[in-house]
C-alpha cells in the first residue's frame, strides 16, 4: 500500500512540534539513516518491501525500507518533513505513531509486523529523535 493512498484526503493538523531548545537529529541521506536505524533495530537485508511514497510540492523525499513492517523517509529539510508530519494524523491506514527527527521519519506499516509503540519510542529516542503519537494529534 502506497503512502500516496495512505495520505488519501488529508488535511493539514498539528503535529506538535518540539520546544526551541530541543535539538532533533538530522541525517545526510537515507543510506545514513537507515544504517543507522540497521545498527538499533536490526533491519532484514531480505526484504523485498516496496516502499510507500509521498509526493507533494513536486518533491519526492529519500526512501528506504528496513523490514516489511518499517519504512524510513529522509526529507531535505525540516519544512518538508513538518509538511508531512501535519499529513499523517488524517491519513487512511496510516500509522498511529512514528518516530521523527529534523529531517526524517521512521513509519511502521499497518497490517505487518512492525514494531509496536515502546520499541518505536526507544528507536526514536536512541536516534536523537521523538516519538509521535498520531492517535492524540488526529
Amino acid at each position: 500500500m502506497t503512502a500516496a493512498v495512505l495520505l488519501a484526503g488529508c488535511a493539514s493538523g498539528a503535529a506538535g512540534e518540539p520546544a526551541p531548545d530541543v535539538q532533533l537529529s538530522r541525517f545526510g541521506s537515507a543510506d545514513e539513516l537507515l544504517a543507522a536505524v540497521n545498527g538499533l533495530y536490526g533491519c532484514d537485508p531480505e526484504t523485498a518491501a516496496e516502499p510507500g511514497t509521498i509526493v507533494f510540492d513536486g518533491y519526492l523525499p529519500q526512501y528506504a525500507m528496513c523490514s516489511e513492517g518499517l519504512q524510513i523517509v529522509r526529507y531535505e529539510n525540516e519544512d518538508d518533513r513538518i509538511t508531512v508530519s501535519n499529513m499523517l494524523p488524517n491519513a487512511q491506514n496510516g500509522p498511529l505513531g512514528v518516530a521523527e527527527g529534523a529531517n526524517w521519519h521512521v513509519l511502521p506499516r499497518p497490517g505487518t509486523a512492525a514494531p509496536g509503540e515502546k520499541e518505536l519510542k526507544d528507536l526514536a529516542y536512541q536516534l536523537g529523535g521523538r516519538y509521535v503519537d498520531l492517535m492524540a494529534e488526529g
